[in-house]
């Protein structure tokens, strides 16, 4: 659509960084450091981590960091795509992140290309684990493009950075089928190679070929699942396919070791904390789990009359017992003290906060795909492919998680039992469908500050108004003379309806 201009400005650094290029180690350091871009964008910038989680309805809060309280409060506004707004940074820098990983995929592989070798003092040819991340991160890289914006420039290691027609925007979905074929190529490079991950490259993941072989495929999973912007893009994947990329991915927990300070959530620090800049739980998040009314109540009040309520659930994520609303349970607290400015929206506010972590933030296992994750993938998988067969496997895997960690009673094939959560809008059991969306949103939550989003969007529940995906950046369409232009809104092009 569109495509990069040429500035015509010198480069001053890059006669250094061609003798960068050139050393295997400073190479190696590159390509490993790609990483740091993704746990970035999804655990420790603050237009991430402050914003992303309001947007999503997965928390709830009313500090204003990040443009968050502006890009959160109801009506749903148009997002400000102007390269002076804070809201315009939202975007901007998960643009200049995820695309300068991929360009260090992409210059460390070319370099490889090149002929270059990295072997080690001991002589051991760590190429294989080089080339092996590579392409894994030039997958994940073009697969967070595509699922964040609606466009994108598509490149590799063998594209030509001088030509402009290789450098044009392409839609997202031509994106998102390009992190596809990346993520296969390296999924393809690994069954054919032998190698492990240093430590420290995802701290405490020393991954083999063979294991990230399956993350691989599991994030392909995910960038199938969670590039779809409406139910019906969601309806018509090849869910097939998702099936296979489940099937061959991860069969444990994919877990790094958080080490203060070199690694570190933030996002967990925002969502767990008691500071005054506090979240706390949607009650979009935690009310489906409510069967007293109270939640349909709020959702039918006026905005400005939408008090913070208890919820009675048997959930016991949720609470610790379902006559006691102020309990703590297995994942959220009971957290009435602190509410948020009410001046700036009553709504805002809860009585709960997410809390699976004790309130730890900087040590400890931190799950980026959880196992339960790649099930409800399966589950609504084997929903939207159909049969009777299917429909009960299906109910067995969202049972897994909401039997033994919720303590509720077994969904079914006609879905949720009466009593139990989720209950829908309009006080109806939830369908089938409808439990596996609800189980992701309260077994996933905290998993990482895009995630939410990412998954209201294709499953329908995104508040009326929210952009569907962020335009390329204000000051990118600046600099190439392209007029501004934005999404979100209600009744607005690329909004939720």
């Amino acid at each position: 659509m569109y495509s990069c201009q040429d500035l015509g400005v010198q480069n001053k650094t890059a006669p250094d960084r061609v003798r960068a290029l050139s050393n295997p180690g400073d190479v190696e350091k590159l390509i490993a450091s790609t990483f740091q871009e993704y746990w970035g964008r999804t655990q420790t910038s603050g237009t991430s981590i402050n914003t992303m989680p309001l947007i999503a309805d997965e928390m709830s809060g009313t500090y204003a960091n990040n443009a968050a309280l502006e890009m959160s409060s109801e009506p749903r506004t148009a997002l400000n795509n102007s390269p002076t707004s804070d809201a315009h940074e939202t975007g901007r820098y998960q643009w200049y992140a995820w695309y300068g990983a991929l360009s260090s995929a992409n210059e460390g592989l070319a370099a490889i290309d090149g002929g270059l070798e990295i072997i080690d003092e001991d002589g051991n040819d760590n190429t294989p684990r080089a080339v092996g991340f590579a392409k894994f991160m030039q997958g994940v890289s073009l697969g967070y493009i595509g699922m964040l914006f609606d466009q994108g420039s598509i490149t590799d290691e063998n594209t030509n950075l001088e030509n402009e027609q290789e450098l044009a925007y392409k839609p997202y979905p031509e994106v998102i089928d390009a992190s596809l074929e990346k993520l296969d190529a390296a999924i393809d490079y690994m069954e054919t190679s032998s190698f492990s991950l240093p430590n420290d490259w995802m701290l405490g993941a020393p991954l083999s070929n063979d294991e990230l072989a399956r993350v691989s495929s599991s994030f392909a999973a995910r960038v199938m699942v969670y590039g779809a912007r409406t139910p019906a893009e969601r309806n018509a994947l090849d869910w097939d396919k998702v099936l296979s990329y489940i099937d061959n991915g991860i069969t444990e927990d994919f877990n790094i070791v958080m080490e203060y300070p070199d690694l570190t959530s933030s996002y967990h620090y925002r969502a767990q904390t008691g500071s005054s800049y506090r979240a706390h739980a949607d009650n979009k998040l935690v009310g489906p789990a409510d069967t007293s009314g109270a939640y349909q109540n709020w959702l039918n009040s006026d905005l400005n009359d939408r008090e913070a309520f208890l919820i009675y659930t048997p959930d016991r994520r949720i609470t610790s017992h379902g006559d006691s609303a102020e309990t703590d349970g297995k994942y959220f607290r009971s957290a009435s003290y602190g509410l948020n400015r009410t001046e700036r929206g009553i709504y805002h506010n809860s009585y709960y906060q997410w809390y699976r972590r004790d309130g730890v933030w900087w040590e400890g296992p931190h799950a980026l795909i959880q196992k339960a994750e790649m099930d409800l993938f399966k589950a609504e998988a084997l929903v939207q492919i159909g049969g009777a067969a299917n429909l009960q496997e299906a109910a067995d895997l969202v049972n897994k998680t909401r039997v033994a960690n919720g303590e509720l009673a077994p969904v079914t094939v006609d879905g949720v039992p009466a009593g139990s959560a989720p209950v829908m809008a309009d006080g109806s059991p939830g369908s089938l469908l409808d439990a596996i969306y609800y189980e992701r949103m309260i077994e996933l939550a905290g998993t990482d500050a895009l995630r939410a989003y990412l998954d209201r969007r294709g499953s329908g529940t995104l508040t009326e108004g929210t952009f569907y995906h962020f335009p390329v950046p204000g000051r990118e369409l600046q600099t190439l003379g392209i007029p501004l232009y934005t999404y979100g809104g209600v009744g607005n092009e690329g909004s939720a309806e």
